[in-house]
Formats: structure tokens, C-alpha cells, sequence
């Protein structure tokens, strides 16, 4: 089962050790849709931007 569903809010969890940091760490925005290919991916509708982000949903934290 998918970690999130369309409507969840989530945030962009950080990458320790990044070249020149992690820039997109702390974004957070609403999953606008939960990908069945690739498994596992969601587009998260980012608040700051507005811009449609892939993410793994393993690279998320829900808020």
C-alpha cells in the first residue's frame, strides 16, 4: 500500500551530505498524484514554486 494519497501534505526530507546542501530540504507541498509507474514515486505539488515534483516516497515526510 502506498504511503500517501492524493491530498496528503508532505515535506521534503534532507540529504546530509549533498554537494552544496540540499536545497529543496524542508519544501513542502500536497501530493497532487501517487504514481503506479514507477512504483513507489508521487507528484508533490510544491508550495513554494507551484511546480510538480517527482519524489520517491521514501524521500518524504507526511505532515
Amino acid at each position: 500500500m502506498a504511503k500517501f494519497q492524493v491530498g496528503d501534505r508532505a515535506k521534503v526530507k534532507d540529504r546530509p551530505g549533498w554537494p552544496g546542501g540540499y536545497k529543496i530540504a524542508n519544501w513542502e507541498g500536497k501530493i497532487a498524484e501517487v504514481k503506479d509507474d514507477p512504483k513507489g514515486y508521487v507528484i508533490m505539488l510544491a508550495d513554494k514554486t507551484g511546480y510538480r515534483m517527482a519524489f520517491p516516497e521514501d524521500e518524504l515526510d507526511k505532515i
